[in-house]
C-alpha cells in the first residue's frame, strides 16, 4: 500500500513537472509571439511613415508640375498675343497695293 502511495505521489510529481514544462514552453511561445508582434508593429509603422512621406513628396511634385503647366500656359498666351500683334503690324504697315493701282491703270 505504501508503494502505491509512493507511486501515485511520484506520478503526480511527474505530471506536475510536465505541466510546469508545458507552462514554461507556453510562456516562451507567448513571449516570442509578443516580440514578433512588436517587430511587426514597428515594421507597419515604418511602412506607414514611408507611405506618408511618399504621398507628401508626390503631392509636392504634382503641385510643382501644375505650377509649371500654368506658367507654360501663360507664356504660350503671351507668345500668341505677341504673334497676333506682329501679324497685325505686318498687315497694316506692309500693305501691298495691286499693281494696277500703283501704275494708275483703271481696270473695268
Amino acid at each position: 500500500m505504501l508503494d502505491r502511495v509512493r507511486g501515485a505521489a511520484h506520478y503526480i510529481r511527474e505530471v506536475e513537472d510536465r505541466a510546469q514544462d508545458y507552462e514554461l514552453r507556453v510562456q516562451d511561445l507567448v513571449e516570442q509571439v509578443q516580440a514578433d508582434l512588436r517587430v511587426a508593429d514597428a515594421k507597419i509603422r515604418a511602412a506607414e511613415q514611408r507611405t506618408d512621406e511618399v504621398q507628401a513628396q508626390a503631392a509636392t511634385l504634382i503641385q510643382a508640375a501644375d505650377e509649371r503647366a500654368r506658367l507654360a500656359e501663360e507664356r504660350a498666351a503671351t507668345a500668341e498675343e505677341w504673334l497676333r500683334r506682329i501679324s497685325e503690324t505686318i498687315e497694316s504697315e506692309f500693305v501691298v497695293e495691286p499693281a494696277s493701282r500703283r501704275l494708275g491703270v483703271v481696270v473695268r
